[in-house]
């Protein structure tokens, strides 16, 4: 009985033209650029848009357009001192407290970016943007002791 000789296997080569798929990494939402959403801000006291002058106003949407050149990463990580989220069940205003309660059961944490000294704008995130929902001028929603 002969042995048959050991078949060896040819070189493949991809064809010309074919299509190879490539893994596309997933985008976080950190590194979308900052984007707004207002249909919710509070026109109501404490925390009401209502009161701010067309200055006043005017100097928001400057330093909210700045935001918008940065990433939510840059924003909420890189300058997370001064921007972070805080467990609403801890929130220091009983009124914002009940407000998240009553109308956002399903939202654990409320955001804050600060402006500037103790002025905040607070809100929480809706698919990659910030929904705005409060402004506090005095920092009373998370009041912090002075140093």
């Amino acid at each position: 009985m002969s042995k048959k000789p050991d078949k060896k296997p040819r070189i493949v080569e991809t064809p010309p033209g074919r299509k190879e798929a490539k893994h596309v990494a997933d985008t976080s939402v950190l590194d979308r650029k900052a984007a707004w959403r207002i249909n919710q801000i509070q026109m109501v006291d404490p925390y009401g848009w209502h009161e701010l002058t067309v200055d006043k106003l005017s100097y928001i949407k400057s330093k909210l357009s700045e935001l918008e050149k940065k990433t939510w990463a840059e924003i909420f990580v890189k300058e997370k001192h001064w921007n972070h989220p805080l467990p609403v069940a801890e929130l220091k205003c009983p009124l914002a407290r009940r407000w998240m309660r009553n109308n956002m059961q399903d939202q654990d944490q409320l955001w804050t970016i600060r402006l500037s000294g103790a002025e905040r704008i607070w809100g929480v995130f809706s698919d990659g943007a910030y929904l705005v929902l409060f402004w506090d001028p005095d920092h009373i929603i998370w009041e912090t002791p002075k140093r």
